[in-house]
């Protein structure tokens, strides 16, 4: 299969950055096997009007005769379909790891960083999406925004907190995947891109080695990352 005509839809937010974790993924999978491709940004309420509605979530690909929409999904089809190219799993072990590691990071770690971060994510999110953002997320809390992010500077420990194994894991080592970002690297990069992006406050403390961590990740994927102005740490980066 030629690595050619591709098309990645994107999240948008306010400034016009992608923010999505979840489209970074990809964005460094794609890097990772150097297939180009076009990125089509849109609002979250522009998803379901593509595709005729099939998919209601982002990334969404389009290969020209294949369009997919779980991260996941698309990293095993690029490696199914580009077989020559740099893989993005290993083996069958490192993939069945990436399952259990995307679990802990959106069960341990995503849902205390959301409830921190959602009245920013709102205002962050493009002037026609807010509406629809604030609707359908405090009909998931069950509060108002603003009553979810009360005290979060009181909460925000816990979080950092509960990155430990990360930091043991990169102090003999540079990356979760050894000497090279793999895709468990991808996703909590990913993460860190959408919270220093729009986020009030700082995720992570200035001696935090996580700070350095993302650093060296954001460095081996030059292309993509060169324009990013992230408020992940003290100082603003």
């Amino acid at each position: 299969m030629m690595a050619a005509n591709i098309t990645l839809y994107e999240i948008a937010v306010s400034g016009g950055a992608s923010a999505s974790p979840f489209v970074w993924r990809i964005k460094f999978s794609l890097a990772r096997k150097g297939i180009p491709y076009r990125s089509k940004m849109l609002g979250l309420t522009d998803i379901s009007r593509q595709f005729d509605g099939r998919f209601q979530t982002v990334p969404i690909i389009d290969f020209g005769d294949r369009q997919m929409n779980e991260s996941i999904a698309i990293a095993d089809w690029l490696d199914e379909a580009y077989p020559d190219l740099p893989a993005i799993f290993s083996g069958p072990a490192e993939r069945a790891m990436i399952g259990f590691f995307d679990q802990w990071l959106l069960q341990l770690i995503v849902t205390g960083i959301l409830p921190i971060y959602a009245l920013d994510a709102h205002d962050g999110a493009a002037p026609h999406d807010r509406d629809y953002y604030r609707r359908s997320r405090e009909s998931f809390f069950g509060q108002t925004l603003e009553e979810v992010v009360v005290k979060r500077e009181e909460r925000l420990p816990d979080v950092r907190r509960s990155f430990e194994p990360v930091r043991q894991t990169i102090v003999n080592q540079p990356f979760l995947g050894g000497t090279s970002p793999n895709f468990a690297d991808m996703c909590l990069l990913g993460l860190f891109i959408f919270v220093g992006t729009i986020g009030t406050l700082p995720l992570l403390a200035a001696d935090d080695p996580l700070v350095a961590y993302a650093d060296r990740g954001f460095a081996c994927f030059p292309s993509e990352t060169a324009s990013l102005r992230l408020k992940l740490g003290e100082p603003t980066r």
